[in-house]
């Protein structure tokens, strides 16, 4: 529908339309993934995410090349086809136990509920903000960053963003397996405490090949947070629904990635590109700060109950 609008109000309510499946998708296929996930979930949340991150980074390559031979319509309209076939595909082959789905999301929440406080539920989401908020503006601004100070040809420029996905992708996979190995809280503090310093020494780098070497290794801790925050949601809100935590979860996300990258923006209009990604540590430490709080309120007795 948005490749057949000749007027940019149809354009802008076609692309409303599926801005609401977008965001109706996640929160219902987190909770889909975790309630099938019997064993070993932080190996199928990196396996979840490593494809999707392998769509990304084919999409971003693909469609470059695509743009060349057809317009933006033709765009949207080969976006739509594996839309569709997914869609027929959903329909006709649902997820596994999903007729007894609300029972037994019912029955584990009187079984599981460990009944975490509004408190570490309001540290966990805000924490995982701020540090969106710094993430998605670096993310976005990375190629005009690499144009604006290294001088690099646009279409070049541009790839610096795959080598983000690229991180990404390897670090889900990786991220996703220790999880289940090792100590939730511990990674979910290190990936998180990761990305400050690298956006610290991504504003002050003047050599482009560790430029791009902080740029994978930004997507790598920005993405590879994913396995174990997917746990750690299901976790701390298995009281109200894995749905609805996941709702949440996205909410949050959807906002903070809607006005980051604004605010970014305003900020290098007044200072400078290097100068915005060095004040954008603030808001990545403020969260890992407000995620160690939590972990230290919730390893004290009582305040779970």
């Amino acid at each position: 529908m948005s490749g057949l609008s000749h007027t940019e109000s149809t354009l802008i309510v076609t692309l409303l339309l599926a801005a609401v499946g977008v965001s109706t998708y996640h929160p219902s296929m987190y909770a889909a993934v975790d309630e099938n996930a019997k064993i070993k979930k932080g190996k199928i949340y990196g396996f979840f995410e490593f494809w999707g991150v392998v769509g990304i980074l084919g999409v971003f390559f693909l469609f470059g090349s695509l743009l060349q031979m057809v317009d933006w319509r033709g765009i949207f309209f080969l976006t739509a086809i594996p839309g569709v076939w997914l869609a027929f595909l959903f329909i006709r082959r649902p997820t596994p136990n999903q007729t007894n789905s609300r029972s037994s999301d019912l029955t584990q929440r009187t079984k599981t509920t460990p009944g975490f406080s509004l408190k570490i539920l309001s540290l966990f989401f805000i924490g995982l903000s701020l540090r969106i908020l710094s993430i998605t503006a670096i993310v976005n601004f990375a190629p005009t960053y690499l144009v604006r100070e290294f001088d690099l040809p646009v279409a070049i420029a541009n790839y610096g963003t795959g080598f983000i996905f690229l991180g990404g992708m390897i670090f889900t996979l990786t991220f996703g397996i220790l999880s289940d190995h090792y100590n939730h809280l511990i990674i979910l503090l290190f990936l998180s405490g990761m990305i400050p310093p690298i956006i610290f020494f991504l504003a002050i780098s003047h050599q482009l090949f560790m430029v791009y070497i902080l740029l994978f290794l930004l997507g790598g801790f920005w993405l590879g947070f994913s396995p174990v925050q997917n746990i750690y949601v299901s976790t701390l809100t298995s009281s109200i629904g894995k749905g609805m935590g996941f709702g949440f979860l996205m909410g949050f996300m959807t906002l903070t990635n809607a006005f980051g990258p604004g605010l970014f923006g305003v900020l290098a209009d007044f200072t400078n590109l290097r100068t915005a990604i060095l004040w954008y540590t603030l808001p990545a430490l403020s969260g890992w700060l407000l995620l160690l709080i939590m972990a230290r309120l919730m390893k004290k007795p009582n305040m779970n109950s």
